[in-house]
């Protein structure tokens, strides 16, 4: 795993299919163009991430994977969606309409450059 910069964050994810949360490292690449990248994903439950702070901190830019990003750690999925309602990060198995585990909202996907990230604490 690369090494973190003091910028680094947890914020949450939802697995799609099996309706878990899930946490993701998160690490400033390039703060220049608020470009963010997922490092890493591990099985966490909803109360101790919220005991982490890991709902705590919201930053806004671009994301790509780091090389060793595993996806999601219950179906491995590497693509997301972020739900329009809740704002939750969602994996993303290529459905054109998604409906978010966490509150239900149903959607229809639609590609963006930047995006509000809710996370905390590393």
């Amino acid at each position: 795993m690369r090494k973190l910069s003091k910028e680094a964050f947890v914020t949450m994810g939802v697995c799609s299919k099996c309706k878990k949360p899930f946490g993701i490292t998160v690490d400033l690449a390039d703060e220049r163009r608020n470009e963010y990248v997922f490092v890493w994903a591990f099985k966490i439950n909803a109360e101790q991430a919220h005991r982490e702070g890991y709902d705590s901190k919201t930053v806004h830019g671009g994301i790509s994977y780091d090389p060793e990003y595993p996806g999601c750690p219950y179906c491995e999925e590497q693509a997301f969606y972020i739900c329009g309602k809740c704002g939750s990060i969602v994996c993303w198995h290529g459905d054109r309409e998604v409906t978010c585990p966490k509150c239900g909202n149903r959607g229809v996907v639609e590609e963006a450059s930047s995006f509000d990230i809710r996370g905390g604490g590393y």
